[in-house]
């Protein structure tokens, strides 16, 4: 049986960006950040809707992690469905996490309808990620290597091997300690490969 490769990355954008849109005579302008969690999307959203305390609508979506949980959105009073889910659904097109998108509408005196508004909610949204640049985040998991300080130089080379940072070095008990950092798509493999030695342990560490 093939061993897939575990998924330790995903995409954000790399700096702050907008776009505006019109139609109708209804502007919409639309601002796509990098969040690290709920509470900075959070703050975020409070902050846009006081700076467009004069919109007719603040709409937003937010996605945060690997597999973009949690997730929220919003329509901020338009019909339900026409305006937070077509912004979540340009983040997903996108494929990016951590990220919010809000999308500021001045109301234009023609309603858009149902169709309209999910047209120019997921246009501006989509025009405000394209806006931004990507950047690529890794998942690393940070592991405490132990072992007896005679197998130091095959340790040291199966742990570069496997691509790990070595990030601290110590000496406890007659035992060398390595703490290191290494992708989590790399972790079982390097398991296997130092559980193999004798006297070796590898142990995963609190963040």
């Amino acid at each position: 049986m093939v061993r897939m490769p575990l998924r330790d990355s995903y995409y954000t954008i790399e700096q702050s960006s907008e776009a505006r849109y019109t139609t109708q005579r209804s502007r919409f302008i639309g601002f796509a950040r990098s969040v690290s969690d709920e509470v900075a999307a959070k703050e975020l959203i409070a902050a846009f809707r006081k700076q467009f305390y004069d919109a007719t609508h603040v709409a937003w979506a937010y996605a945060i992690g690997i597999e973009r949980e949690p997730n929220r959105m919003n329509d901020d009073g338009e019909p339900s469905g026409t305006a937070g889910r077509p912004i979540y659904g340009a983040i997903q097109s996108a494929d990016v996490s951590d990220v919010l998108v809000a999308v500021v509408r001045y109301f234009g005196g023609v309603k858009l309808g149902t169709s309209g508004l999910i047209e120019a909610y997921g246009t501006t949204a989509r025009m405000a990620l394209e806006a931004a640049s990507k950047r690529e985040i890794i998942l690393k998991k940070r592991l405490l290597v132990r072992f007896n300080p005679e197998l130091t130089g095959i340790v040291m080379n199966r742990i570069r091997s496997a691509g790990g940072e070595i990030v601290e070095q110590g000496y406890e008990d007659g035992c060398s300690l390595l703490t290191i950092l290494l992708r989590e798509r790399e972790v079982p493999s390097l398991k296997e490969s130092v559980g193999a030695l004798y006297g070796v342990s590898l142990d995963a560490q609190n963040d």
